[in-house]
């Protein structure tokens, strides 16, 4: 179900006609104008069956929404996101271009350009790069950095953030408020600044949660 009278569909756009897409949509809006005045070409977009975008929200091109994911009001899909079946985009998210998130994931935050996001993982921090040399040009290829990878069912909590070209392991607990800058391994609680500990060593009843159960630590 489309309400016509103010969706804006831009370019080539393949919807399910099961999706319910709410009035104030973009779909296939191209990333913002480059600093040298161009702008990418407009590619497909592809809407998967019972997929529901929520109020004001904005669907990039080329992107990909899998099939039952729910993107809630005003929530930001850049160009060429992928989003894995049976996943949440809530809290007004913003996944930036290049983006993959896998299936049944929940993600309430801000994630990076080309972070990769694997299955069944909850995401209500930020992603971001590091910026090693804030002089290069911001549209620069050359400015391009590594992203982060983050394994399956790893959790990333509330005001958390991951910094530069790490890998967040499977069922790794990233605590509210943290700031990581380095790999955490699989089993693993961060917290703090850099502060990673086996969840096996953890102090408080963390420890003790199913998260952490058949996980091979």
């Amino acid at each position: 179900m489309i309400d016509n009278n103010s969706v804006i569909i831009l370019g080539e756009s393949i919807i399910d006609p099961s999706a319910q897409i709410c009035s104030g949509v973009i779909i296939g809006k191209p990333y913002r104008k480059f600093l040298d005045g161009t702008q990418e070409e407009i590619d497909r977009t592809i809407i998967d069956k019972n997929t529901y975008v929520g109020y004001y929200s904005v669907i990039g091109t080329g992107s990909r929404i899998s099939t039952n994911v729910i993107i809630d009001d005003h929530c930001i899909i850049e160009s060429r996101v992928i989003v894995g079946q049976k996943s949440l985009i809530t809290y007004r998210s913003q996944l930036c271009n290049d983006v993959i998130i896998g299936e049944e994931c929940i993600v309430g935050g801000f994630i990076g350009e080309r972070t990769q996001v694997g299955s069944g993982c909850r995401i209500f921090g930020s992603i971001v790069h590091l910026h090693h040399n804030p002089l290069l040009g911001w549209d620069d290829d050359d400015a391009t950095e590594g992203s982060s990878i983050i394994k399956d069912r790893a959790f990333i909590g509330f005001g958390a953030k991951v910094v530069g070209n790490v890998t967040i392991g499977c069922r790794a607990y990233i605590c509210a408020g943290a700031i990581v800058t380095m790999d955490v391994p699989e089993a693993h609680i961060a917290s703090g600044t850099n502060q990673i500990v086996h969840f096996s060593e953890w102090k408080g009843e963390l420890k003790d949660s199913p998260f952490f159960i058949n996980n091979g630590g």
